[in-house]
């Protein structure tokens, strides 16, 4: 009982401290050492948008800590089963799933859906920008490109 209360205790845990991790990526979210920097703002519209997913790890051992924490507890159910030689196999077969399975669970709580916009400036130039889709715009939309003093882009609408 104790085992299993440690266990459901360690993967709320984890995944509160998991779900921290995803970068936000929203066109209304300024990060506080920006504030009272200029930027440069641009005049574009809209020439393409499409759905694309934001992954902060894309291969799946990026995910240490999902994995870490996923052995740990497989590893203790795992050992509640079985006895004598059959209780290391569970133990093993445990960690090795809830390492895996931890992994999985760590890169979809970092993945997010995302807009990437292709805009054209009034000088002709394109640009692509990959943000939320909180605030949607559109093709053929008169919107306004800003750049950070670091890079850090965003379109919103005119």
């Amino acid at each position: 009982m104790k085992k299993i209360l440690f266990l459901t205790v360690a993967l709320c845990g984890t995944a509160v401290l998991i779900s921290g991790c995803a970068r936000n990526i929203s066109s209304s979210t300024y990060d506080a050492k920006t504030l009272g920097a200029a930027t440069d703002t641009y005049e574009c519209v809209v020439v393409k948008v499409r759905k694309v997913l934001v992954e902060e790890g894309e291969r799946l051992e990026e995910n240490k800590t999902g994995t870490l924490v996923g052995a740990i507890a497989g590893g203790a159910l795992g050992n509640a089963f079985g006895g004598g030689r059959g209780r290391v196999v569970t133990t093993a077969g445990g960690a090795l799933l809830g390492g895996i399975g931890g992994a999985f669970a760590e890169k979809a709580l970092k993945s997010q859906e995302g807009l990437e916009y292709l805009v054209k400036l009034n000088s002709g130039q394109m640009k692509t920008i990959v943000q939320s889709a909180d605030n949607p715009l559109y093709p053929g939309q008169l919107a306004f490109l800003i750049v950070d003093h670091r890079g850090r882009s965003r379109v919103i609408p005119r």
